[in-house]
């Protein structure tokens, strides 16, 4: 069964819609109809939809703010545009604002609107399934370098906003190295993936942890009441790195050096935040590893974790 919301003034027009949806033999299509723009919105914020067929021109909205309104109540629907006019340049500019498709009104029967719909979803699964990849590690399933990027961005803005400090900290292994030199690449990438997961259990849903390429890992903390929260966190996560991996036959030990560094009180400027995690990062690693060190302008000792079991 596929969700059709139409979004359509004209009661003539979505009767048509109706009558050529019910002829088409290959799929069923439950149809909701929404009569202006302000319902459909409604509808979109509290119904799954699989797909929106969208007049642009309603009692309430009028143009392409229409498509950009429907994309922002539920940017993940495709949108096919159903219009009175056979307009090429409106056709194009719809699609440059997000919609799959553009289909004028009284052209065509049951198969070519139906087959249109149906490519429009699969259309839009394609473009999501894209955006995932470009935005996360495929081995981790975290996202990489440049989406946590993006994300820290946002994070700082919230952070400024709301007058909530913000952490970060990245996060290298120790000895992982040896563990691909000695044991395989595939174990390595089995020991990423679990690392990946007991990262993921410390954060909380609101915060971010990303994969930044090979064995290093950075996470942000937000809506944090001061460094004692994020020290807590590292604290946690030194010691589940910290206990041994069982993958296969092998029992593999291996550590963790986390440099944190907090908003608003060091730099504002993104580079310098991560430059000066990493610095800390370093100096964690170089004290041994399998600790943290917290950057500040007057340098205090890290906070030391016992090394891991061997």
């Amino acid at each position: 069964m596929i969700k059709l919301l139409l979004v359509e003034d004209n009661p003539v027009d979505a009767q048509l819609t109706r009558d050529l949806m019910a002829e088409w033999s290959h799929d069923q299509f439950e149809i909701t109809h929404a009569p202006v723009l302000a319902e459909g919105l409604v509808r979109l914020s509290r119904e799954r939809f699989d797909v929106v067929l969208l007049d642009l021109t309603l009692p309430d909205t009028h143009g392409l703010s229409t498509v950009t309104q429907v994309l922002a109540t539920s940017p993940g629907v495709p949108v096919v545009v159903l219009s009175g006019h056979d307009d090429h340049p409106l056709a194009l500019k719809a699609i440059q604002h997000g919609a799959q498709d553009y289909l004028v009104k009284g052209e065509g029967g049951t198969d070519f609107l139906a087959r249109a719909i149906l490519y429009a979803i699969e259309r839009k699964r394609a473009q999501e399934r894209l955006t995932y990849l470009a935005q996360h590690d495929q081995l981790t399933g975290l996202i990489n370098r440049a989406l946590f990027r993006d994300r820290l961005v946002h994070a700082l803005a919230r952070s400024k906003r709301k007058d909530q400090p913000l952490g970060i900290m990245l996060l290298d292994l120790d000895r992982f190295k040896s563990v691909n030199d000695t044991l395989g690449h595939d174990v390595g990438d089995q020991l990423l993936k679990i690392v990946a997961t007991r990262l993921a259990a410390f954060v909380r849903e609101v915060d971010t942890s990303a994969r930044m390429g090979g064995d290093e890992f950075t996470a942000i903390l937000e809506g944090i009441s001061g460094v004692a929260d994020v020290l807590v966190v590292a604290n946690r996560i030194v010691e589940s790195i910290g206990t041994p991996f069982e993958i296969g036959p092998h029992r593999i030990s291996i550590g963790v050096s986390i440099g944190i560094t907090l908003y608003p009180s060091d730099n504002e400027d993104i580079d310098e935040l991560l430059r000066h995690a990493d610095k800390a990062m370093y100096t964690a690693k170089h004290q041994g590893g399998n600790r943290y060190h917290l950057h500040s302008t007057t340098e205090q000792p890290p906070s030391n974790a016992p090394a891991p079991a061997q």
